[in-house]
């Protein structure tokens, strides 16, 4: 069969490569994947920065933002059933008793990125626990659920770490970029009924710019300088350390400020001392957070659900770019215009 594969920490060493079929063992399933995302994760690894081949394996099939049909039953499996569409998550614990999502590093391995094969390929195979059933109206969109189920643990974790001091009401929202991850954080807030503000580098009349503003929320292609006011939730989404202490200034006194994004090393920071200090004499809160676990995946296709509902066809126009197998290093290139591109395997009939 054809995968997409690299050699972990060799630049540029992506080529569609034939590789045997796998075969489901017991508890898994046998997959046979739609179409995957591609996503800055995958940029780096074809960069040579990150990523670790399975063991025994030269190679790295890529593809952890998958949607698949069920092909095969392993032994012991009764959860779903073949002809189910579904959504594999990323991460499979390694001696570890945390929740999936909080296994420290080493303690996991995770689908097309550290130690474990992804799905794009013609076939792949996962552990039957980890998939999640996707509603037969929700098919089209719903490769995008594994970047939205990072956001909603984000979300979720911003929620439960500022309403665990008092009865936290947040009414507004910064969020910093408009890459997928911060279209769609926006879209979550919007849902949630928040005042959004979204600030990226794209002209006021972007696709980017134009699909904030199609969710009721504010664009704003500036410098944070520009912004005024403080915001209850930050969410940022850019990997700028920069950016970053410069949205803590905008949270507001008992706000929480969530990283979604991966961070390089160095940089000069203005002022950190007196950004920190504000937070400590305000009770800001800042966190990280990374992957997510399944009760996150269920309820990103609830807001799917929700946002197709209430804004139409919004979700699909996040999805700017289609490949295939046969030009698949068209998906692997980037422009600042993109949103989400997405490979197409095995379109369904």
């Amino acid at each position: 069969m054809k995968a997409v594969t690299v050699i972990p920490s060799v630049p540029e060493s992506l080529r569609l490569r034939d590789v045997d079929k796998p075969k489901p063992n017991h508890g898994q399933v046998l997959l046979k994947p739609i179409r995957v995302g591609i996503c800055g994760t995958d940029k780096e690894i074809i960069e040579g920065k990150y990523g670790k081949a399975p063991p025994g394996s030269q190679y790295l099939i890529l593809g952890h933002e998958a949607l698949a049909v069920v092909e095969e039953l392993g032994d012991g499996v009764d959860n779903v059933s073949v002809g189910d569409v579904v959504v594999p998550t990323v991460r499979r614990p390694l001696d570890c008793s945390l929740p999936v999502d909080y296994c420290p590093l080493g303690h996991y391995v995770e689908h097309g990125i550290w130690g474990l094969h992804g799905h794009a390929a013609e076939y792949s195979v996962t552990d039957a626990k980890y998939l999640v059933k996707v509603p037969k109206e929700l098919i089209d969109v719903a490769v995008l659920t594994e970047p939205l189920s990072v956001v909603e643990k984000g979300i979720d974790v911003a929620f439960s770490i500022g309403g665990s001091r008092f009865d936290w009401k947040p009414k507004s929202a910064l969020i910093l970029g408009a890459g997928p991850i911060g279209l769609l954080s926006t879209m979550v807030l919007r849902l949630m009924g928040l005042s959004t503000t979204t600030v990226a580098t794209r002209p006021p009349d972007s696709l980017k710019a134009r699909l904030v503003r199609e969710l009721g929320g504010v664009y704003v292609d500036a410098a944070l300088s520009s912004i005024e006011g403080a915001f209850d939730i930050v969410v940022e989404a850019t990997g700028s350390p920069q950016v970053t202490v410069d949205g803590l200034r905008h949270l507001a006194p008992n706000g929480v400020m969530v990283l979604l994004g991966v961070y390089p090393p160095g940089g000069v920071m203005n002022d950190l001392g007196n950004v920190l200090t504000d937070s400590v004499l305000n009770n800001k809160i800042l966190v990280g957070s990374v992957n997510a676990n399944i009760k996150h995946f269920e309820l990103g296709l609830k807001h799917m659900a929700e946002a197709k509902s209430r804004f139409n066809d919004w979700l699909s126009k996040l999805i700017t770019k289609r490949a295939t197998l046969d030009n698949y290093q068209e998906a692997y290139s980037w422009t600042h215009d993109d949103i989400k591109t997405v490979l197409e395997i095995n379109p369904l009939s």
